[in-house]
């Protein structure tokens, strides 16, 4: 169950991310002075890299092994998350967001090789795909509906603010 637990993790913090983002475009165009072309950049970014580079994080994972690859996606997509929070400005945010991209292209398919490696009983394999489905699912409307986004600088004291 802990290998599915942190399998559908990481399939939920890529999905999350590409919806959430949605919500704090304004804040985001307030405190980054943003225009329209830059917010664009900020989603699409995200979206083109990892969509892009999903088969090539396939591959890695085929040559240097999923739960590896796996790892290293997820290890990097927390500190992309990280750096997109603090980000200082505009162009910070866009690179941010496109080694987001990165990260979550090496770790979504990881994650599906890994359940079909993990679980080799057809039963219990569709059961995972369909968890992981589900969760994806949930990720994506979470960020929709997210009244508080991701989004929030930190000043000096180490207080966040929107």
């Amino acid at each position: 169950m802990m290998p599915l637990l942190a399998l559908c993790l990481g399939y939920f913090m890529t999905i999350l991310d590409v919806t959430i983002v949605n919500v704090a475009l304004v804040n985001i165009k307030e405190h980054l002075s943003a225009n329209v072309t830059g917010l664009q950049w900020i989603v699409d970014g995200y979206a083109l890299v990892f969509a892009s580079l999903l088969l090539t994080g396939g591959a890695l994972g085929d040559r240097r092994g999923s739960k590896t690859i796996f790892l290293v996606g997820f290890a990097l997509f927390t500190l992309a998350s990280t750096l997109c929070s603090l980000a200082p400005m505009l162009l910070v945010l866009q690179i941010a967001r496109a080694f987001q991209g990165l990260s979550a292209a090496l770790l979504v398919p990881n994650s599906l090789a890994l359940l079909n490696t993990i679980y080799t009983d057809a039963r219990k394999r569709a059961q995972a795909i369909g968890i992981w489905a589900a969760v994806a699912s949930i990720g994506a409307l979470s960020g929709f509906s997210a009244h508080r986004p991701f989004y929030c600088s930190i000043d000096s004291a180490g207080r966040t603010k929107p």
